[in-house]
């Protein structure tokens, strides 16, 4: 089983060049359109050239890739970080009901990935950033919660 996930890209080129550096080479390359078609993570992702594609605002919606040990977690950041890709780690985050370590990479079209590893559960909806409760998971958001929370990857560093 695969999830498809279809996405515009602006940038055609610079798209496929940051998921390239995330999931290796695509399975198809046309002029208009590129996919990755994956056994792990089972997904099958899609580009679609769209010139006018609009960059979407960090907190409308995010993608995520779950890995079940901490080793393909690392190698799946290591592969970003040497492809280049800006990153934004987090660990022992308490969001959603779950604690887990992650890491952020968002592509040229402002399409957010998290990329995770769970190591525990958690009685809260909202996450925790260094012990401090942070209200990012609902419909309240401040300024301040999109520069630290988990469900804002609106910051990268490498």
């Amino acid at each position: 089983m695969r999830v498809h996930i279809n996405l515009p890209a602006s940038n055609l080129k610079a798209s496929t060049s940051f998921y390239a550096g995330l999931f290796g080479a695509p399975s198809k390359v046309r002029e208009d359109y590129v996919n990755w078609r994956l056994d792990s993570p089972g997904l099958h992702l899609a580009l679609v050239h769209a010139p006018r594609a609009e960059t979407p605002a960090a907190t409308d919606r995010h993608y995520g890739v779950e890995v079940f040990d901490h080793t393909a977690l690392e190698a799946m950041h290591a592969k970003a970080k040497d492809a280049g890709i800006d990153t934004r780690v987090e660990e022992a985050i308490s969001c959603c009901y779950a604690v887990g370590d992650k890491f952020w990479a968002t592509d040229p079209d402002g399409n957010s990935w998290e990329f995770w590893v769970r190591t525990g559960e958690s009685e809260d909806l909202a996450p925790t950033v260094r012990d401090e409760a942070v209200d990012c998971c609902g419909p309240a958001q401040s300024s301040a919660v999109k520069s630290t929370a988990c469900c804002t990857p609106s910051e990268s560093v490498q």
